[in-house]
């Protein structure tokens, strides 16, 4: 089988994906995302995220450590 077939019996048009975090399916023609998550991850990362640099600014501001 050369390069080519194989090429064309995998099926690229599928329009539901699975998101790397929760593996839940999501439609990413709707949703699309260039990290292959779902909108409920992304803002749980995006969360996450804001925390993390409030915590680093404090840090950086008054020197804790």
């Amino acid at each position: 089988m050369s390069h080519h077939e194989a090429f064309e019996q995998h099926d690229h048009h599928d329009p539901s994906k699975a998101c790397r975090f929760c593996s839940s399916t999501y439609s990413h023609e709707e949703h699309p995302s260039a990290f292959g998550i779902c909108e409920r991850c992304a803002y749980k990362v995006l969360i996450v995220l804001f925390i993390v640099m409030i915590a680093v600014s404090y840090v950086a501001w008054f020197g804790v450590f």
